[in-house]
């Protein structure tokens, strides 16, 4: 029998008991499959695995239903190590996978994926490519087109600049499922983020587009929990899009946390003490269940 801590109990007492909790960002790796950043000159000194049997583990340990599986920009385009995950797992986690967004063959990769390895999606991170304007491109509109015939999910690594183009792109297909990871990235070193960072605010007309509201280390410039400079972003997501546009997630599994899952869901219960508790449920899990089609 798993032996929870106080602490983890008292976190799942908080949360409503019909309510499912679901990591919607979950990235893996093992050093098994071979790593191939894409961007040359990354640093691929990578010390720790982050295999999925933790996950399943944490999982078990704090009362997580499902998670929605990542794979790590270290694979490159190759999806493997997730594809091997989901068909180990197929009860606990829904995959995406990256794909090249400039290659011809974008649109049958997407398919390919899907069809031949039960994904759900795929994430594009134009945010390593700041000057970039493939997101809304022409040569883009049959990837998107066969992300609404097979009623994909694509996940957004993006900068604030960027969002009017996943704007236009969000008109033009509202069959495609949208999400914007980690709050839409504001630049909290900049002097004033918050015109660049309110572009992102006009997609709250499209239903379907979600924001995630997850990393607050990565965002904070305290680095310190509980990381109080990030508060300000994600009480303003969530006056702006409301608790029916957010999703909850934590990045990476153990060992490879700066917040440990109990830290994670005090964060969301606790610290972030504008969210009304039935919109908690929302934001840890209800609002997911829209989202992917979770194995019943």
């Amino acid at each position: 029998m798993t032996h929870l801590s106080r602490r983890a109990l008292l976190l799942q007492a908080m949360a409503p008991q019909s309510s499912p909790i679901i990591d919607t960002h979950l990235e893996v790796w093992s050093f098994q499959f071979p790593f191939s950043h894409p961007e040359r000159g990354a640093n691929l000194n990578v010390k720790i695995e982050a295999p999925i049997e933790n996950q399943v583990s944490q999982m078990r340990d704090f009362g997580l239903k499902y998670a929605v599986l990542i794979n790590p920009r270290y694979y490159g385009w190759n999806n493997n190590y997730v594809a091997h995950c989901l068909k180990q797992f197929p009860k606990l986690f829904v995959a995406h996978g990256l794909i090249q967004p400039e290659d011809p063959e974008v649109a049958g990769k997407l398919r390919d994926w899907m069809k031949e390895h039960g994904f759900q999606g795929m994430r594009f991170s134009p945010i390593y490519h700041p000057k970039s304007t493939w997101l809304n491109s022409s040569e883009h509109y049959p990837l998107w087109k066969e992300a609404e015939r097979l009623q994909a999910v694509f996940n957004y690594y993006i900068l604030p600049h960027q969002m009017p183009m996943l704007e236009d792109m969000a008109g033009r297909f509202p069959g495609v499922k949208i999400i914007i990871d980690h709050a839409g990235k504001p630049d909290l070193k900049a002097k004033d983020c918050w015109p660049e960072f309110r572009k992102m605010f006009r997609l709250k007309k499209f239903p379907q587009v979600w924001i995630s509201s997850s990393e607050p280390y990565e965002m904070s410039e305290l680095k310190r929990y509980p990381y109080e400079d990030t508060l300000p972003f994600y009480k303003a997501i969530y006056e702006e899009f409301g608790p029916r546009q957010l999703v909850w997630g934590t990045g990476y599994p153990r060992p490879r946390w700066d917040l440990p899952m109990d830290m994670e869901l005090e964060f969301v219960n606790r610290i972030c003490d504008f969210y009304r508790p039935a919109d908690r449920a929302l934001l840890l899990g209800q609002n997911a269940l829209r989202i992917w089609r979770f194995p019943s």
